[in-house]
């Protein structure tokens, strides 16, 4: 058997080495595309830039559109990843919007349902309020937190814990731990 150069061995070794460790970061990549793609093969539809209109018996009540949009239980359940919601009278005319980086909304119960940092802004009135989980009824057309919040006006500010109001803010009422004033 004929001897091999020391150089063409250390070579080859490293050419090895070199193929195993790109072949465990392929592996790596393929696990996590893999993970990605389970979660999205459980959603009927995934969409890019989607938006769907939020009605309450034949009223418009706004629209919200999503960065990406996965739609469940035969379409009637839609979860939204960075979205807004452009309230509006049911005129059309703007009221307000809410941003939040994820949120779901039930088509048949009328309801969407926030978290993450939410942030609501009022068109006419110039208030905000800011939150952690928002809940809002197209039927009843109000807004509704559990969770600690602040709304300002101005100089003025009002913090608590949980709230109602309607989607312009002009009615933000505090329910626990109440402090300040929007008047």
């Amino acid at each position: 058997m004929r001897a091999h150069h020391p150089a063409v061995i250390r070579i080859l070794a490293i050419t090895l080495a070199a193929g195993a460790f790109v072949a465990a970061c392929d592996g790596q990549r393929i696990a996590a595309d893999a993970a990605a793609r389970a979660a999205a093969d459980s959603a009927e539809q995934v969409m890019y830039h989607a938006s769907t209109v939020v009605t309450s018996n034949g009223i418009r009540r706004g629209t919200i559109t999503g960065d990406t949009v996965s739609t469940y239980d035969a379409l009637t359940r839609f979860r939204f990843r960075r979205m807004e919601i452009h309230f509006t009278t049911a005129l059309g005319r703007p009221l307000g919007l809410l941003t939040a980086p994820a949120g779901e909304y039930s088509l048949g119960k009328g309801l969407v349902q926030t978290s993450g940092a939410v942030t609501i802004s009022s068109d006419t009135s110039g208030r905000r309020l800011q939150t952690s989980a928002v809940r809002f009824d197209a039927a009843t057309n109000q807004l509704a937190g559990d969770s600690a919040f602040t709304a300002t006006s101005g100089s003025r500010k009002l913090s608590g814990v949980g709230f109602t109001s309607d989607p312009g803010l002009f009615s933000v009422k505090c329910l626990n731990q109440c402090s300040g004033s929007l008047r």
